[in-house]
């Protein structure tokens, strides 16, 4: 697009015509509040009917003037003529048109000239563009750069990083969210089992197990207890006959106990090599002393677990036999004993020292009972304990694990990320210079990659430039849209005279249209063709 004509009526500073050819390259020279800046305002006024900003409400007419009219001639990028004229009334709307080569059109028919009005702004106006959000900035961008499809740059890693993202991702950003996201809730997760470690280790540490206490006077307190039960029952049946039975359920006793005792042996014997088994590192079958491997070895410790826990129930069973004879072989005593002639003093006397006895032995086997309870609680917390650890231990190196394929498989999205927007960003780059554009940013706490828009001039942000650095990126940024849009609108250099170290006609002009605005002191408005310096006569 170029700009051949403008004419004004009533516009801004001039309430009388205004009118000037513009060139290639134009000069615009002029004191301060000449009238220079007219110039771009009724480009952008006269397609948009806006101000610099993109403000419809601004009332761009002269202050003494109801009335103000833009005509300009333009050359469209296909080169056609075109003669555009917008009209506004101050107070009615009903009365304003715009007209295009003769025709009355309204603002919807001038968009295919102008392709979209922040576009347009942001290349005709240099400091429209930088003024705007960061947010803003990059959805223009974007919004021109051509799409690139994320499948060619995933093609470029190696298939170990292909094998970490198992496929392709369409959406990446969205996919590293999720990646930071399940980090942080491992490392939560591990931290948390860390603390369930120390905790179980201080009840390990703090835990006193003493050894349980015994209560050896078990049979006597039975036998005194079957005694006084059945102290008073007198019976006068043949002592002879007692006697044998008595006898009888004796030999019983002691061959019980033989059987108990070989029992025990066996039992303990059978745990002392089930505890070496499951403790050992490398372990044999106790039967033919083959090593086994880890599931031969879970089987046999299985299994001699379960000859233990029978050989156990098979001595609880003896164990109350055993107290079955015991308790039967008390009471034929005890009948015998009563066959015996004793006073009735003598009865009383026995029965009191028989009571006092049971009372004591009741109470001391009551307290070891609680002594016991209580270290068994103990050890049992211990043991829990110990447990938990082992369990919490695994698990951690379980997470430990997945947090470490979360890490990769993150690098290898942020590598994809990367290098997705910088192919993306080919597009825009080839076209400038000094600035560059930043559309990531790392963060030092987590190295979590975030989406950013960040413009540099050679490495400086905008706000440490200085004015001359501010032009000159604002042009840049103006030059490189226009390209990559590709709309071709002309280009307005503003205070150029702050910038008199930088070639923007040697940079720019090759096909676009240039307008150079150059603050002269005390001069009135000038404009002329740069090239032939030939000064055109401005009606105002």
């Amino acid at each position: 697009m170029k700009i051949n004509f403008i004419k004004t009526i009533g516009f801004r500073k001039n309430k009388e015509t205004f009118e000037t050819n513009l060139y290639d390259i134009t000069s615009i020279t002029g004191g301060n509040t000449k009238g220079k800046t007219n110039i771009l305002y009724a480009i952008i006024w006269s397609f948009l009917g806006t101000n610099l900003t993109g403000d419809e409400k601004e009332w761009l007419g002269n202050k003494k003037s109801d009335n103000c009219l833009v005509e300009l001639h333009f050359t469209d990028n296909s080169n056609i003529a075109h003669i555009l004229v917008r009209y506004k009334n101050k107070y009615d709307n009903a009365k304003n048109f715009i007209i295009l080569d003769g025709k009355k059109v309204n603002q919807k028919d001038l968009q295919s000239y102008y392709k979209d009005k922040k576009l347009f702004l942001s290349v005709l106006n240099p400091n429209y563009f930088i003024s705007k959000k960061e947010a803003e900035q990059k959805e223009l961008l974007d919004k021109y750069l051509p799409e690139i499809s994320i499948d060619t740059v995933y093609n470029k890693l190696d298939d170990t990083e292909k094998a970490f993202l198992e496929g392709c991702p369409q959406n990446i950003t969205e996919l590293i969210s999720e990646l930071n996201e399940n980090k942080r809730i491992t490392e939560t997760k591990i931290t948390n089992l860390q603390g369930k470690i120390e905790y179980a280790q201080n009840i390990i540490n703090s835990t006193v197990i003493e050894e349980e206490k015994t209560f050896e006077k078990a049979e006597e307190l039975t036998f005194a207890r079957m005694e006084l039960s059945s102290i008073n029952a007198e019976n006068n049946a043949a002592m002879n006959n007692q006697k044998s039975i008595v006898d009888d359920l004796n030999t019983k006793i002691i061959n019980k106990e033989k059987e108990i005792q070989e029992l025990t042996t066996n039992m303990k014997n059978g745990k002392i090599k089930y505890l070496q088994l499951k403790s050992e590192p490398i372990s044999y079958c106790p039967t033919c002393r083959q090593v086994l491997n880890t599931e031969g070895k879970q089987i046999t410790i299985n299994n001699m677990r379960l000859e233990l826990e029978k050989a156990f129930e098979t001595k609880q069973k003896l164990d109350t036999e055993f107290m079955d004879l015991k308790s039967k072989h008390a009471i034929e005593r005890c009948k015998l004993h009563s066959l015996e002639e004793k006073t009735d003093k003598v009865k009383e006397k026995h029965i009191k020292e028989l009571q006092e006895q049971v009372k004591l032995l009741e109470q001391e086997q009551l307290e070891v009972e609680r002594y016991n309870n209580t270290i068994l609680g103990r050890k049992q917390t211990a043991d829990g304990a110990k447990n938990d650890i082992s369990i919490f231990n695994n698990q951690i190196v379980e997470y430990n694990k997945l947090l470490d394929n979360i890490k990769k498989s993150k690098e290898v999205a942020q590598k994809l990320y990367i290098n997705y927007i910088e192919e993306k960003m080919k597009f825009a780059t080839k076209h400038l210079k000094n600035v560059s554009i930043k559309y990531y940013k790392v963060s030092k706490d987590d190295g979590v990659i975030k989406e950013n828009f960040t413009i540099l001039y050679n490495g400086n942000e905008l706000k440490t430039l200085s004015r001359s650095e501010t032009i000159a990126t604002s042009l840049e940024l103006c030059n490189m849209l226009n390209k990559v849009a590709n709309t071709n609108f002309p280009l307005f250099i503003d205070d150029s005279e702050s910038c008199a170290d930088y070639n923007f006609i040697e940079d720019y002009s090759n096909d676009t249209q240039i307008l150079i605005a150059r603050v002269e002191k005390g001069k009135e408005l000038a404009i002329s063709d740069y090239e032939t310096n030939e000064t055109m006569p401005v009606a105002a």
